[in-house]
């Protein structure tokens, strides 16, 4: 078994975290928002693109408690959100952990492997470095789909003083719209995110943790498809045989293969 290398440093495992608590806190705050006016067509206006006009959002799903309430705790991940991916953004540029996430030359083609991989159509596991082609597709998404719910957030926040980013996306309907769409985005890619890891890579967990990782335990050494694979396979050893017991006697030494037993035995 190999030994443990190090995976993801330190300020990319605590903006991990903090973002993971941030976008959870917006999605709850936000659909609790939603609930007070759960359409996008103005009164007496018609939509084209929600077919649930009209209908809440179960109160589990949402945070906040009631609309002021959940004004504030979105405000508030807001800026969390932005400042932990702001520097987020700066540390992987600095440090050059951006090459390990933008799409390469062929990623395209690589990421359509891994799906035929996934499916059971392909085999064996595609080659892969840190992170595979839908892996690298999903992570460079993310921070450009955050990027636009947060400009779109601004656009219906002030729909006035920033009047020309809200008719950049179509005014203020079209922009709130545009900010649910990007929110509903996240949250897709977030649970195909965590599905993949305790379906696929459950070990990968520890590097986001403490940012150990075995090579030895990765998907590709596992060959490991959805719930196929989970555990590392050990190689099969031979358990030496147990002496027999001893009685304290000398044994008898067997006759040779080619002598004859005395006559009258068997």
């Amino acid at each position: 078994m190999s030994e443990t290398t190090k995976r993801h440093h330190l300020v990319v495992r605590i903006t991990h975290w903090v973002n993971a608590l941030a976008l959870a806190i917006m999605v709850g705050s936000g659909l609790r928002i939603f609930n007070a006016y759960p359409a996008f067509a103005r009164k007496g206006e018609t939509f084209c693109c929600y077919p649930f006009e009209g209908h809440r959002i179960p109160a589990w799903l949402t945070f906040g408690g009631w609309l002021a309430g959940a004004r504030h705790w979105h405000f508030a991940a807001m800026w969390a959100l932005v400042l932990n991916g702001l520097v987020y953004l700066g540390f992987i540029y600095l440090h050059g952990e951006w090459r390990d996430l933008v799409p390469r030359g062929g990623f395209l083609r690589d990421a359509w492997q891994m799906v035929r991989f996934y499916l059971a159509v392909r085999r064996d596991h595609p080659r892969q470095g840190k992170h595979n082609g839908l892996q690298r597709l999903a992570y460079f998404s993310m921070p450009i789909v955050g990027i636009a719910a947060v400009l779109s957030g601004l656009a219906i926040w002030k729909p006035v003083q920033l009047a020309p980013l809200t008719a950049i996306f179509g005014g203020f309907v079209w922009a709130r719209y545009w900010h649910f769409v990007a929110m509903l985005a996240l949250v897709v890619l977030t649970l195909g995110h965590v599905f993949m890891v305790f379906t696929v890579d459950p070990y990968s967990l520890r590097a986001i943790i403490t940012g150990g990782y075995n090579p030895d335990r990765s998907p590709e050494a596992r060959n490991a498809r959805p719930f196929v694979n989970l555990r590392a396979a050990p190689a099969p050893t031979l358990a030496p045989a147990p002496p027999a017991p001893s009685t304290g006697e000398p044994k008898a030494a067997p006759p040779p293969a080619d002598e004859a037993p005395p006559e009258g035995k068997p």
